[in-house]
């Protein structure tokens, strides 16, 4: 019988699937968003929003904002939201009325989800709902891509 309990190191306590896990680093964490305007307001939502941030100034210059939660921006402070990382759908369903607020008139919305079944069949149905159309996505090696843009307050609602 041994005189005092055993604890557990770290490593031993995290499950490895609940371990942070960090994008591949040979792929370049602009590549998947498309151009970027001089005038474009960037902002950046989620935990691996750091590196993403730190690519953008370097690579371009413009304001960014990074924020770790969806929680509360400022109405109509961005032209350009980019979601790095999306950790699931139910995520995104509760980010995107936040998103929304955040997003000027014509603004865009990047997102980045992983490889769950249906993510992009579901996506794009809550993005729909949310207001955003020209629902475009793409492919990467860690998931899909999707990228829409905000209709200006009064227009028509794309069929």
């Amino acid at each position: 019988m041994l005189s005092h309990p055993r604890v557990p190191s770290a490593n031993e306590r995290v499950p490895p699937s609940a371990k942070l896990r960090l994008p591949d680093l040979k792929v370049d964490p602009l590549a998947w968003i498309g151009g970027i305007g001089d005038q474009e307001h960037i902002l950046v939502i989620g935990g691996y929003g750091p590196e993403m941030t730190c690519a953008l100034l370097r690579a371009d210059g413009a304001p960014v904002t990074h924020l770790f939660s969806h929680e509360r921006p400022e109405a109509g402070s961005a032209s350009l939201v980019i979601v790095p990382r999306t950790p699931s759908l139910d995520w995104l369903a509760t980010a995107l009325p936040s998103i929304r607020r955040a997003l000027v008139a014509n603004g865009r919305l990047v997102v980045r989800g992983g490889m769950q079944f249906n993510f992009e069949v579901e996506a794009r149905r809550m993005l729909a709902l949310h207001g955003f159309t020209s629902i475009r996505a793409g492919h990467i090696a860690e998931g899909r891509v999707l990228v829409a843009e905000i209709r200006p307050p009064g227009s028509q609602r794309a069929i």
